[in-house]
């Protein structure tokens, strides 16, 4: 923006502080407030109907993707992290492909392209954790919301707006972004502790509740309320 546009704006609200980092508000002694993205609040207890690619889940624990299926979210990163884990539960990947998709999957790796947003909810409730090995800093991470609030800890890269979500060692862990030992130290850490996956698991649904539309909204109804009043 130039500077008579932001010389406009009486107040902006990055969804993260790493978006207000990577946009220069914080350096240009401009006003902002950090509000970030919501979801429903019974997102996570909410009754769905069944969708049929339900089905295609394994019956069997599993590890959970969601997103993109490209180097951007880390897709590679996760699939080469899993790779090196004996005797793994499956890998279920969900999201749009690409032509830079990993076409040669190592056994027990899924790839079950777009889902509805429902139909993923039900696999996050289904799933052990979730895993968001994103490349690229991402601005906050609504995925990762939906992991937390389905009661499943994430291994997500310390990077972006991913660290102002999850509490590392609390609700998940973070990793280096592109760092696959750590990644798969982290899968394997989740997948022999049993305790450890229920205790995150409890601390991510609390987590989650930071995020909901009734703690969120009222944050930018504050905001506005305090601009009209000046």
């Amino acid at each position: 923006m130039g500077f008579a546009e932001r010389a406009a704006v009486d107040m902006f609200l990055p969804v993260s502080e790493a978006v207000a980092e990577g946009n220069g508000v914080c350096h240009k002694n401009l006003n902002y407030r950090v509000i970030p993205n919501f979801i429903a609040d019974d997102m996570g207890t909410r009754q769905y109907e069944h969708f049929p690619e339900l089905d295609q889940l394994p019956t069997e624990p599993f590890i959970l993707f969601v997103g993109d299926l490209n180097s951007t979210k880390g897709v590679d990163i996760g699939i080469e992290a899993y790779a090196g884990l004996p005797d793994a539960p499956p890998l279920v990947l969900i999201g749009r492909e690409f032509p830079e998709t990993p076409k040669d999957l190592p056994p027990n790796v899924y790839i079950l392209k777009s889902w509805p947003h429902d139909a993923v909810m039900q696999a996050f409730q289904r799933s052990l954790f979730t895993i968001a090995p994103s490349r690229w800093p991402e601005p906050f991470g609504i995925v990762v919301i939906e992991a937390l609030i389905s009661g499943r800890p994430v291994i997500a890269s310390d990077s972006g707006g991913l660290p102002e979500i999850i509490v590392n060692g609390e609700s998940g862990f973070l990793v280096p972004p592109g760092d696959v030992e750590a990644l798969r130290n982290r899968i394997r850490l989740l997948l022999e502790d049993a305790e450890c996956r229920v205790q995150m698991g409890r601390a991510a649904a609390k987590r989650a509740t930071n995020f909901y539309t009734s703690a969120v909204v009222p944050q930018i109804e504050q905001v506005y309320s305090q601009l009209l009043s000046e």
